[in-house]
């Protein structure tokens, strides 16, 4: 496949079922739509892309991403008085080990905790009335080599497929509500601030469980770590019943991790057809480990799930309420 320079755009499959290496694409100049159109059309098949050593600024990764869609900004949260670390490139989330003095986060810190949620599957801002479409993630700055730090991807798809009818019958009409609080409870359970974050107290928002992904005309299961009940059942009930469905699209025949490998590197998923997670390792509160995203809103018919599209993400105004500077 050629973009409009000549230059062929290649895809290197990294798992049987999904997941490629795309390489034939200079970032060092403004992207085409043609060739955008054939990282879409790569993203329909793949469901995540690999670039390797493209070596993009701040400003190129948020151009790049502008071009896939509208960015979502509700993942950039500053308290009163400080200065964002990214400034001035709010579109950009800060997914680094980095607090906001430079510092190194140190494990077990209340960064360290609150962080945890990402080691767990997931999908981006499933717990938003509209949910996440493509994240781009970019490492600025990676720890040595050897240390961890990869990212893992499931590809939730082919999960889906793979169940039998009669799970597919039982499940075919049911609705989850989303809650950042609630995965991040699950893997930070003892941090105190957490605790406060009681999910049926703040913000969720309601998305199918089974659905069409648009892009590729494949059924899929959208679930995430985010998951905390269906609509009409208890957490109590419901959470035996995510479990099982998480067990199932996390296996280990659905999975493949990708370890950065150099500065520059980046990766586009869908979210709404992979789930991913952060790897830990030995750099964990030694060496930096800087990477930053730009995520671009679904724009498909199901972007919106079952929620108002007069909804906004409601998730910085709890965290607003309970430090009381709402």
């Amino acid at each position: 496949m050629e973009n409009n320079s000549g230059v062929e755009v290649t895809f290197k499959p990294l798992h049987p079922t999904f997941g490629a290496e795309c390489n034939g694409i200079d970032f060092s100049q403004p992207v085409s739509e043609e060739t955008v159109e054939i990282i879409r059309n790569g993203l329909a098949k793949y469901g995540i892309l690999v670039f390797r050593g493209a070596e993009l600024d701040d400003a190129r990764h948020v151009a790049l991403a502008r071009q896939l869609g509208e960015l979502d900004r509700s993942t950039v949260f500053v308290m009163p008085g400080q200065k964002y670390r990214l400034a001035p490139f709010n579109e950009l989330t800060d997914v680094s080990n980095i607090e906001q003095d430079g510092s190194i986060i140190q494990k077990n810190s209340l960064s360290w905790q609150i962080g945890q949620g990402n080691s767990l599957f997931h999908v981006d801002c499933s717990y938003n009335p509209r949910r996440a479409g493509f994240s781009v993630l970019r490492a600025h700055k990676l720890p040595p080599k050897g240390s961890g730090g990869g990212t893992a991807f499931a590809d939730s798809r082919t999960a889906y497929e793979d169940l039998d009818d009669a799970k597919k019958e039982e499940i075919k009409d049911y609705a989850v509500w989303h809650s950042l609080w609630h995965s991040r409870r699950l893997a930070s359970p003892e941090c105190d601030f957490l605790k406060y974050m009681e999910p049926e107290k703040n913000s969720m928002a309601r998305h199918k469980l089974v659905q069409m992904h648009e892009p590729s005309k494949r059924m899929n299961m959208y679930i995430a770590a985010h998951a905390h009940h269906f609509d009409g059942w208890t957490h109590e009930d419901s959470q035996p019943v995510i479990d099982d469905l998480m067990r199932h699209v996390t296996q280990d025949k659905y999975t493949f991790t990708v370890n950065w490998e150099n500065d520059g590197d980046f990766v586009i998923w869908d979210n709404t057809c992979v789930l991913h997670r952060a790897c830990g390792g030995d750099f964990e509160g030694r060496y930096i480990r800087d990477m930053r995203r730009a995520t671009v809103l679904d724009s498909s018919p199901t972007a919106w799930g079952l929620n108002s599209t007069q909804e906004k993400s409601g998730v910085l105004s709890d965290v607003a309420r309970v430090l009381g500077t709402a």
